[in-house]
Parts: structure tokens; sequence; C-alpha cells
């Protein structure tokens, strides 16, 4: 891809052919209307251009300068992907993005950081960073970069729900319905459910799906497989046909 010289970049700057550049990224946001994107700033003229291409089409963009009040709003709406510059009268970038990165509520948040030195990138993705852009930005990569973040979101979100028959499990909200009937499972059940939805009419020997829930701790034996999938059946109803003995091999689920 061709890379414009800083030269060229400046001379841009502010001008019609900048905006040009965010237009590619928001007809690009178009079809995807429920994927928020948040951008916390120190309020340079590149990423408000950025929030008004995005509202004159109707996408859902918001421009925050107070990081306190961007980490609520990201906890509260779940953004797409987070765009964060580098440093705040009262933190920098890389602790917003590691506050982000460590709360279980927002860690599945795409975090594309905008940094001034690139002594600062290791750290960056070492806190979680999907994606880094240095300054001075060039448009043209922060467009391609961000359209890479929100398809990596859409393929994501397909991944996160898995269907078979009537049995739904979303590892978002940590549900499981059977028959559109919510399902209480604890931690191990979901974790098995989700391997045999994952690799489902596949048969799991035992010591596989023993692998995927203790990593093959020694001391828990494979009985303890025999119980779960004893509970799971009880909680799933008539469901519970879904989950085969296949003997002297294992379990597989199909719908049934």
């Amino acid at each position: 891809m061709h890379v414009p010289s800083r030269r060229s970049h400046q001379s841009r700057r502010g001008g019609p052919g900048r905006l040009t550049c965010y237009t590619v990224l928001v007809e690009y946001l178009r079809a995807r209307m429920n994927e928020q994107v948040i951008i916390i700033t120190k309020g340079s003229t590149d990423t408000r251009n950025l929030v008004q291409g995005l509202k004159s089409i109707g996408i859902r963009a918001r421009l925050f300068t107070d990081g306190r009040a961007a980490l609520d709003m990201v906890e509260d709406q779940r953004p797409a992907v987070i765009v964060i510059d580098s440093q705040f009268p009262d933190r920098s970038g890389l602790d917003l993005c590691r506050i982000v990165k460590t709360d279980r509520r927002t860690r599945s948040v795409f975090v594309l950081l905008l940094l001034d030195k690139p002594t600062y990138q290791r750290e960056a993705f070492e806190l979680g960073a999907a994606d880094c852009v240095l300054r001075p930005v060039n448009v043209q990569q922060l467009v391609l970069q961000v359209r890479n973040l929100l398809s990596s979101v859409s393929e994501s979100a397909k991944a996160e729900e898995l269907k078979v028959g009537d049995l739904l499990l979303d590892r978002a909200r940590h549900e499981v319905r059977a028959a559109n009937n919510v399902i209480q499972c604890t931690p191990k059940e979901f974790v098995l459910l989700s391997v045999l939805m994952e690799r489902s009419g596949r048969v799991q020997t035992r010591e596989q799906l023993l692998n995927d829930l203790w990593e093959c701790d020694a001391e828990i034996g494979q009985r303890a497989i025999d119980r779960h999938i004893c509970f799971l059946r009880a909680k799933l109803g008539p469901l519970h046909r879904y989950i085969e003995t296949v003997p002297s091999a294992g379990y597989r689920l199909v719908a049934a």
C-alpha cells in the first residue's frame, strides 16, 4: 500500500482530502449500525473530523476528552472499537487501555491506541491493544486499521454465539437457552457444553473433555466428565437427548 509522505500528509491537514479519507471509513461502517466507535482524545482536529463524519451519516460515535467519563460510557455501552489518544492531563492512554482490558465487563472491546513514540508499542500490545498507530497519523492507514478491527468484531460476534438445533449458547452473556428457556449452568458445565457445541457431530473422548476442562489435572478422574454430563442432561430437559453417549468412546452432541 502506498503511504503518503509526511509533507503531503501535512499539506492536506484539515482540508477536503482529509475528510474524504474519513468518509471511506464511515461508508464502510454504514452497514454496521449497531457497532459504536468511541474516541478518547485530547481534542485533535483529525479525531474531531472523524466524529463529525460518522455522525453525518447516522453512525453512532462519540468523542470524549475526559478519561473517566469515557470509561463510564464504555462500561455502559460496550462499543465495538475504542480509539485512545496517548496522553491526557490526568492519565496516559496506556493507563486507559489497561483499565479497559483488565475489566471483565470491557476486556472484549477492541482498543486502538494513537501513540507519540514507538517505544510504547510493546507495552501497548502487552496490555491487550488490538492495534497501534504512530503520530503523525496517516489517515489512509488509520481507515484500513479501524476497518480491520471492525471486521474482527463481526467475526468475534459470530463466535460468541453457538447454536445447535433449539440449543443456544451465548458466551458474551454467559447464557444457555434450551428451547428458549434459560438454563443455569455452573462454569464447568458452561465450558463443557460450549466444547460439545463447537464440535457438534464429532465424538469427544473423556480424555479430550478432561483436558478442555482441567488441562489433564492428574487428580481429576475421567468420571468427573460423566457427572457433569449427567448434570447437564438434567438441566436441558427435553433437549437432554442432544448429548449422546457413544459406547467405549465418549460423548457427542447432535440436534436429535
